[in-house]
């Protein structure tokens, strides 16, 4: 559906992009994922015509879109901070773009009614939107971009401002609304438990260059890199110079390449009970140091050497300083460049 093709950007000497290229099925949700700074607005930009000085090509179902107007191009857009207006109606807000259009009455009263009860806000279409909660915004302004029935929806930080257990649901219902519509969309988030709830496949994202674009699950088992690894809160990424029991461990699982500069030991392939559906590692630990988080314990593991290890169990095995068996998965073992 569309398709970027070396897309390069700068303002001035400071290069935001370098050579992206990227790829977007119909009906498919690319999260671009990445710190701030590292170029994700300004793709988005880029794509909704914007920002039209860059180099490289943007087509849309095989044409080349740089010509086409931003209001011509068909392309929904949603902001963090909403971008309601204040002095209209929930009902008014999301009727804007069908009237701009130019859509019959009837249709537009049917069409807003529809979008009001698809978002949970069936009954609040008379409400002024400065009475709104912040979720409640929110939905009024993805029913305000869904409204013209978009060719490509896109979303630049849209749960950013709300709190961490709202933004969580939202998350979930945004990714259902959006395949239940069918509308392909490109969806900009520096959170990545948001991405992985949200997307098809995430494009990791580091001074304007992607690191990574692969399904959430791929990319959290298989991280490309050291960068995508630290990004991705992965814990256990050691430089190999620097400790021996992990290069103990890389060799052992095969792991190491003459170009490697680090060895990821994943969290996933930890385990205090053994492992027996893969081969593993065996080790004698040190418990150092243990953090409930509700759903499990969070620890801290000092095994015999200089390797200390991190992962999460649901069962605090023993007491801070007390010696715990440790069983590392081979498989989980990854030897990564920078």
């Amino acid at each position: 559906m569309l398709r970027l093709a070396n897309v390069a950007h700068a303002y001035g000497d400071v290069v935001s992009l370098r050579g992206l290229s990227l790829d977007l099925s119909p009906g498919e949700i690319l999260c671009l994922l990445g710190p701030s700074g590292c170029g994700k607005t300004t793709l988005l930009r880029i794509i909704a015509g914007l920002e039209g000085d860059y180099s490289g090509e943007i087509r849309l179902d095989g044409a080349d879109i740089r010509p086409v107007p931003v209001h011509q191009r068909g392309f929904g857009l949603m902001f963090q901070d909403y971008a309601l207006f204040p002095h209209m109606s929930v009902r008014e807000n999301i009727a804007y773009g069908l009237k701009r259009r130019g859509d019959r009455r009837r249709d537009i009263k049917r069409q807003v009614d529809a979008l009001l009860e698809r978002v949970g806000l069936a009954g609040l279409g008379p409400r002024d939107v400065a009475a709104l909660s912040g979720g409640q915004k929110q939905r009024v302004a993805l029913a305000r971009s869904l409204a013209p029935n978009p060719r490509l929806l896109m979303l630049d930080e849209p749960l950013g401002s709300l709190d961490a257990q709202l933004r969580d649901q939202l998350a979930l219902e945004l990714r259902k609304l959006l395949k239940e519509t069918g509308i392909g969309a490109i969806y900009v988030t520096h959170d990545r438990r948001e991405a992985y709830a949200v997307a098809d496949r995430i494009a990791v994202m580091d001074a304007g260059s992607i690191q990574q674009c692969d399904s959430p699950r791929q990319l959290y088992h298989k991280p490309a890199n050291a960068h995508v690894a630290r990004f991705l809160g992965l814990r256990n990424l050691y430089a190999r110079a620097e400790n021996a029991r992990a290069l103990q461990l890389a060799e052992q699982a095969r792991a190491l390449r003459n170009a490697t500069q680090y060895i990821l030991i994943h969290p996933r392939g930890i385990s205090l009970d053994g492992l027996a559906s893969a081969p593993a590692a065996e080790f004698e630990a040190t418990l150092l140091a243990a953090v409930f988080r509700g759903e499990a314990w969070d620890i801290r593991l000092r095994l015999d050497g200089d390797l200390h290890l991190s992962c999460s169990t649901s069962e605090l095995p023993t007491q801070i300083g007390k010696p715990v068996r440790v069983f590392v998965a081979l498989e989980a073992v990854l030897a990564l460049d920078e």
